[in-house]
Parts: C-alpha cells; structure tokens; sequence
C-alpha cells in the first residue's frame, strides 16, 4: 500500500515517468516496478501515454486532488527562490524547502552551498518517510496531536539510540514548543541540519512547509546554530508573507520578492 502510495505521489510531482525511473527512484527491482505500476493503472490512479522511447506514466482520473496540491506548491516555490538563495549565500550552507504532501515529506528545492565539503540532498521530489532527520520532525510537530502520533508509529524506526516511540512523540512535542528542529549525525553521519516552519497554516492552500539548513557537523555546531537560527526565521517569515499575499492577490512589497535581508 505504502508504495503504491509514494509511486502515485513521485509521478504526480515529477510530471511523467518510465517504469525504470519509478522503479529507480523507489528502489524497487524492474519486476515489482512493473507489477506495481500495472496494478495503479488498473485502478486508475496511473495512465500511460505514448512517447517516442515507449510508454511514459502521468497520474489517472482519481486523483485530481493531488494535481491541486502541485498547484499548491508550484505557488509556495515561487515564493520561496529568492529568499533561499539569499540565505544560502549568506550562511554558505545548502538550503531546503521541504512540504508535507500525500503523508510524506518531499524536497521541493534546495539551493547548495558553494563549499568544496558541503551536504546536498539527493532525494529531490521524491516523497520520503517522517522517520529522522529535521526536516521530518518539523513538519510532524507542525500536525495536530492525533496526526502527529499516527504518522509518527507509521515511520518511526526505533534503535538502541532513538529509544521507544514515546520518546520518539515527547522530542516532537518538545519541538514544537522549541518551534525549531535540529538534528546532527543522525540520518547521515558527519551531517548536521536545523529546520524551522514555514507554512504552519493552509487556509491560503499552500501544505505544510519548513525550511532547513545543512552542513557538515564540524561546521554546524552548537555556536554556529545559535546564530543562525534567527536568519532562518527571517527568511521563513519573508517566504509565508509573500506565500500568503500572492494567494489573495496582494501585491509583494519588493523588500520581500528580493528575498532575506543581511
């Protein structure tokens, strides 16, 4: 079910995919990618259409909702370019804009840092768990309790440092009041990455949104987060002003379309 779910979520991002490219991106071997994908268009959440190299995928009649939400978050990066990249040339780290989209958190963007010893992700928009890293756990502390702790036992892996899924829900509480992630060494060792919201509010149709910053965890220490923290919310605040007034058609003061301010 879980990939079924992310299959008809990674094409509804991307546009059109082969099998191979639905496959490779959910590490799936060629056979269970066709079966899969055989099945999602027998029930109509996948339609294939001709192209010169074979059948490409686009999502099916059902799922017109998830088309909507695309338009959601094409509006919210538009938003969010020039702020991104203003904040990675003022810190030197690599930015992210991550959603909450179909129950999974999906890189929308990233803008990467110029250093020859950086992070860059390499799982843009393709839909991924809410298990780890901070990016994840900010956008679960941003969900109502009863969603939070759902999805939290959907993703949770636990191990010998993570401890049990109480812990687990306590630190994304803690997070919430904190209003502000950060994580080091946990998903990716030697990586470390704060995220703060963005999008707390979907009246104006935009999902769930935060921002993060990666860098290396020799970089990203305690002094260093400290500073950076407040730029970060500078420019998540310039991104939801400007998010909001395009969707009611307000017109965005040029100190905000020029993105964050040193």
């Amino acid at each position: 079910m879980q990939k079924a779910l992310d299959a008809v979520s990674l094409v509804a991002l991307r546009g059109e995919l082969t099998v191979r490219e639905i496959g490779e991106a959910l590490g799936l071997p060629r056979s269970t990618a066709h079966r899969l994908v055989g099945s999602l268009v027998k029930v109509r959440l996948l339609e294939p259409h001709r192209a010169p190299d074979g059948d490409v995928y686009a999502v099916g009649k059902l799922i017109e909702e998830l088309n909507a939400g695309q338009l959601s978050w094409r509006s919210l990066l538009q938003q969010a370019r020039a702020p991104m990249e203003a904040l990675r040339d003022q810190t030197g780290e690599t930015v992210g804009l991550h959603v909450l989209y179909a129950e999974r958190r999906v890189l929308l963007a990233q803008e990467i840092s110029q250093h020859p010893h950086r992070w860059v992700y390499d799982n843009l928009m393709v839909p991924m768990p809410l298990h780890g890293g901070a990016a994840a756990k900010m956008l679960l502390a941003l969900l109502p309790d009863a969603d939070m702790e759902r999805l939290a036992a959907r993703d949770y892996r636990p191990n010998a440092s993570s401890g049990a899924l109480a812990d687990f829900v306590g630190r994304l509480r803690d997070i919430r009041q904190s209003d502000v992630s950060v994580t080091a060494d946990e998903v990716n060792p030697g990586v470390a990455s704060i995220a703060v919201p963005v999008i707390r509010d979907t009246r104006y149709g935009h999902p769930l949104a935060v921002l993060s910053l990666a860098a290396p965890s020799i970089r990203l220490n305690a002094e260093a987060i400290d500073k950076l923290q407040p730029m970060m919310r500078r420019t998540a605040q310039q991104i939801a002003q400007a998010s909001a007034a395009s969707a009611r058609g307000v017109a965005i003061p040029r100190r905000l379309a020029a993105g964050a301010s040193a």
